[in-house]
């Protein structure tokens, strides 16, 4: 079986086929459509910047749905990985790729981690072909600052999340072909945070042109809202009281143009796809014209069950995770579930707690082939920022602060009167929080690494699973071996891999 798991799913035809991004259409005709002859019109530069979106699902699969490249950056392992490689979540596979990242014995050599290093890169690689060829286009103005702001999007999107997993990283900020793409060295943090926030600083501005908002495309505070994220990060690592401040100005902005639902398994029903909280979302459906295609976490995390199409449960949640939540916490039993009631009222227990939250029953009962988007940025994360920003800026928990983490823990039918003020009381439950919040998309092993120091990551980890071996290197993913190989050297590996 193939390290990206293949789900049967329903293909549908659109302005996107699969290719390196700078000749994504030369099938149609074979042969006619180059980079130099082809970014003339309108037309064209929308169907670059849709291209975008098919990378950050589809992927490069030029073998179709069983090559093991199938799938994008928000196909599976992103979100698998950052809870299986944290205290979340274990593998139930046979595929020691997974098992090892389980099992904290991660090297450079590992296939998820490597696919997932070549999907940021192929969707920077296409957003970079929108930025050098979109703009010599005669077309309107205010559509082509959209779409320009669209791929500044998604590629500070793409490095944000490649610095937060691998440190200093390759900054490729134009298209390149060849031997070149691979001959670039390891760039600075303080470069990639200055083109991250540059990016979305102009898309914030930018993404204005109201045919193009919304649907799986961001708005202008879905920039603010991931601005709120990078901020906090930096201040995080940087110890920097102003970005923290800036991290809240941000999150004010999201909060205001995305409320919060008022029930929490609300936001995972199918009816419910583009809710009032998804800030940004990875749009999964079979049925748009675009071509995306259905979502995995059915595959991914439910258990085998009767009538249930291609559930393989290849991923389950740990008990510490299921004994973590507060016995009264709405979202415990929405997101974790030991046993499961048939129609006919028999019960099949499980020996080990199961993700059910993307499962809406009612409208996909057979599951499989889920319509069901990525959450990737929620307004619950917006009020999580605010509360450990002010918690960091008065070295305690003040009255906002504990405010905003109640948003949160009350939705989920808890109060905050009981909650530690003190900064590391109040720092350890909105860790809590986060983790509560966000089982199964893509937080946990970010805020661990944001939050704790590496050997606080090591004692949270081994406490979960005692059978696994974190390392405080674990702090971040390895350099794909493969990346180095092909850059002759010229890129370098992560302290404690290699060895």
């Amino acid at each position: 079986m193939n390290t990206k798991i293949k789900i049967m799913s329903l293909l549908v035809g659109g302005t996107m086929a699969l290719g390196s991004c700078s000749d994504f259409l030369d099938e149609v005709p074979k042969g006619s459509i180059t980079s130099e002859n082809y970014y003339k019109t309108e037309k064209d530069a929308i169907s670059a910047t849709n291209a975008i979106y098919d990378f950050l699902i589809v992927g490069y699969a030029p073998g179709g749905l069983w090559d093991k490249n199938y799938g994008g950056v928000f196909y599976n392992d992103y979100w698998i990985l950052q809870d299986l490689f944290a205290d979340n979540s274990e593998s139930n596979q046979n595929n020691i790729q997974y098992i090892s990242v389980d099992n904290m014995q991660i090297d450079q050599y590992n296939e998820p981690v490597e696919l997932l290093w070549r999907d940021f890169y192929q969707t920077i690689k296409c957003c970079n072909v929108v930025l050098d060829k979109v703009p010599s286009i005669d077309m309107d103005e205010t559509l082509k600052k959209q779409l320009l702001a669209e791929a500044k999007f998604f590629r500070a999107m793409m490095y944000f999340d490649l610095m937060r997993m691998f440190g200093e990283v390759p900054l490729r900020i134009h298209n390149v072909e060849g031997v070149d793409e691979s001959a670039l060295p390891r760039s600075s943090k303080e470069d990639i945070y200055e083109l991250v926030i540059s990016d979305l600083q102009t898309a914030e501005t930018d993404l204005v042109y109201k045919d193009r908002l919304g649907g799986g495309r961001p708005y202008a505070e879905s920039a603010s809202a991931l601005l709120a994220r990078v901020y906090l990060t930096y201040a995080a690592e940087y110890d920097d009281m102003d970005y923290y401040q800036r991290a809240i100005d941000k999150a004010n902005i999201a909060i205001a143009k995305f409320p919060m639902m008022d029930n929490y398994a609300d936001l995972f029903k199918i009816a419910n796809r583009f809710n009032s909280e998804i800030i940004w979302g990875a749009n999964f459906s079979a049925a748009l014209s675009q071509g995306w295609k259905g979502a995995q976490f059915l595959v991914r995390l439910l258990p085998v069950l009767d009538g249930v199409e291609n559930s393989q449960g290849w991923e389950n949640a740990t008990e510490d995770l299921y004994n973590s939540f507060e016995a009264n916490d709405a979202r415990r039993d929405v997101t974790l579930q030991y046993s499961y009631t048939y129609s006919d009222g028999s019960v099949e227990e499980f020996d080990k707690p199961y993700v059910f939250k993307y499962w809406d029953q009612e409208a996909e009962p057979k599951g499989n082939n889920t319509e069901a988007i990525f959450p990737a940025i929620r307004t619950a994360e917006m009020y999580l920022i605010k509360a450990e920003a002010l918690n960091e800026i008065h070295h305690g928990a003040n009255q906002d602060a504990v405010a905003a983490i109640q948003k949160v823990r009350g939705r989920a039918g808890l109060t905050s009167d009981n909650l530690p003020t003190d900064y590391e009381g109040f720092k350890q439950a909105i860790l809590e929080e986060y983790r509560h919040e966000f089982v199964m998309e893509g937080h946990r092993w970010f805020d661990l690494t944001r939050m704790c120091t590496p050997e606080e990551f090591v004692k949270i980890v081994k406490a979960a699973k005692p059978d696994s071996t974190p390392q405080t290197y674990h702090v971040r993913f390895p350099i794909p071996q493969r990346e180095i190989d092909l850059s002759q050297g010229t890129l370098t590996q992560n302290e404690g891999y290699g060895k």
